[in-house]
């Protein structure tokens, strides 16, 4: 985006609302470091989220896309209650009615929710950024280098402990926010993903149908990090 520094909140909210029909996960926007701590700023200098509602839901976007990227730009320390703390309230009725609100934003916005519709609300919340969240980018590679030594596996399910275990650092942060069957789906999507590109018969039109839950950004970084390796073994 635009520097960011540069923007008033509601002009990074036009911003998201913009973009949000060209990408799949919110990860897709490829928010900087920088545009992120902007955001960050912009949004924690607001003081109404002690009260409307109304004014809360215009922004919501903005709070559900901040609150995903501070899983991707995880500094080490940071709790997944201290990442929400910018929609929670001291009032346990306001904490529900500003959570209602973030998952909502998904339906509103035509995001996947991923059949999150089950459990408690925080922790579907919870699971909607993390999986939005994905691996950060500069995980990616070690991800793949990872999950590519299962290709020949015919049971994850058995492996998905061992897999988990052995994730880059904030992706296996992210992926402890989802339940065991959602982190199971991403391994076998992205064993498979890694398969095909690899085999080299699909196009990234093909990969993009084949893969609809992964994100756009997943799939490109899965073709170079593949074109990599087809070098790296040639040289």
């Amino acid at each position: 985006m635009a520097d960011g520094s540069k923007m008033n909140l509601i002009q990074m909210q036009k911003y998201f609302e913009d973009r949000i029909n060209s990408i799949r996960t919110l990860s897709d926007l490829e928010l900087s470091l920088n545009d992120y701590k902007s955001l960050g700023t912009k949004l924690k200098s607001l003081t109404f989220f002690t009260g409307s509602e109304n004014n809360i839901s215009e922004i919501m976007l903005s709070v559900v896309v901040y609150s995903t990227y501070s899983l991707i730009y995880w500094d080490g320390k940071t709790g997944i209650d201290d990442i929400f703390n910018i929609v929670l309230s001291d009032s346990q009725y306001l904490e529900r009615l500003h959570l209602k609100l973030f998952e909502d934003a998904f339906y509103e916005y035509g995001l996947n929710n991923y059949g999150y519709d089950y459990g408690d609300l925080k922790d579907r919340c919870i699971r909607l950024i993390a999986r939005h969240a994905g691996v950060p980018d500069d995980e990616k590679e070690k991800y793949f280098d990872l999950i590519s030594r299962y290709l020949e596996c015919r049971d994850v399910a058995e492996m998905e402990d061992e897999i988990f275990d052995a994730l880059p650092y904030k992706t296996k942060f992210i992926f402890s926010q989802l339940d065991k069957a959602s982190r199971l789906c991403m391994f076998m999507d992205s064993r498979n993903l890694i398969y095909d590109v690899l085999h080299g018969e699909m196009s990234r039109t093909d990969l993009l149908k084949a893969f609809p839950d992964t994100s756009i950004s997943l799939i490109d970084h899965c073709i170079y990090w593949a074109e990599k390796q087809k070098i790296n073994m040639t040289s």
